[in-house]
């Protein structure tokens, strides 16, 4: 990128995973630099697990007057690794720019998902935010991979957004940034590679007729033909010889899709399950552990 051009930047995550607050600490760091910048989100009623988008622009030299979305980004960074075959995050991704993953997968893997002419930077933020966090947040993380992979903003710039924002948690948010910085694997993809061909859904938009005032028509009970379980990028995982059978886990359920099965033990249907984690928290004899989704 050219010495003044503004930078665009488009981050994909689910809610919850801070998507907003990282791109609203990098538009600090980037003011703390002396720059113009500016970030928002793009959600609607969604909950913990559902599908957002946030962005950036940065400017080393003048004002920033756009107020859109960025919808021609230089820099994606996808949060969650389940959204790379969910949804087309390199949509608009300009030649030249970079493409930085959240994944457990190796570089030369997910390189044969995209075609195109990008920077390719891939990094295990969750892993790492679990160990140093406690918890699967990995915004922070992946700014350690943003800075190093497109250098947008500089790492020296983070740490006073990072301790108005976090506090104490500060240091252990920093540690993090740093990980990730000294973990990403960068590397290129090329036009015309083996990229894996594949439909994204594109919601409908509901017909005039189908409106009311502030809200679409639906009917009753409609909810169970919508599937939401591909929200999650964790899911619950009972160990039987620990679970008593209590039912604490369903009552606390914000989805209620936890049943008691035939044998008395309690299962998730992932068909609706968010991977929020509320069960696991909550279960007493620490039955249920939070798989990381294949």
């Amino acid at each position: 990128m050219k010495q003044g051009d503004t930078i665009e930047i488009r981050w994909h995550g689910r809610g919850g995973q801070g998507a907003v607050t990282s791109a609203d600490l990098t538009a600090m760091s980037a003011i703390h630099e002396g720059k113009f910048a500016q970030a928002f989100p793009s959600f609607g009623p969604e909950r913990r697990g559902a599908p957002v988008l946030a962005f950036n622009r940065i400017s080393a030299e003048h004002p920033i007057r756009v107020r859109s979305g960025v919808v021609k980004p230089d820099i994606v960074v996808v949060l969650d690794p389940g959204l790379v075959t969910l949804i087309n995050v390199v949509d608009g991704l300009k030649p030249g720019g970079c493409l930085i993953v959240n994944s457990t997968r190796s570089i030369e893997d997910l390189q044969g998902e995209f075609s195109g002419d990008w920077t390719l930077a891939v990094v295990d933020a969750s892993s790492i935010a679990r160990e140093l966090l406690r918890v699967n947040i990995v915004n922070t993380t992946m700014l350690g991979a943003m800075i190093k992979t497109a250098g947008a903003i500089k790492m020296d710039s983070l740490t006073e957004p990072l301790e108005e924002k976090f506090g104490a948690r500060a240091k252990a948010n920093l540690e993090a940034c740093h990980k990730a910085f000294d973990t990403t694997v960068i590397g290129k993809i090329t036009v015309g590679g083996q990229k894996k061909v594949r439909t994204f859904a594109v919601a409908k938009q509901p017909t005039w007729s189908e409106l009311l005032v502030g809200c679409a028509v639906t009917d009753v009970g409609s909810t169970k033909r919508f599937c939401t379980g591909d929200w999650k990028s964790q899911h619950p995982v009972w160990d039987d010889k620990k679970c008593i059978k209590c039912g604490i886990c369903s009552l606390f359920c914000p989805e209620f899709c936890i049943n008691q099965q035939k044998d008395g033990y309690f299962r998730s249907n992932d068909f609706y399950c968010k991977g929020c984690g509320i069960c696991a928290q909550e279960c007493w004899t620490q039955a249920i552990k939070m798989v990381e989704e294949a």
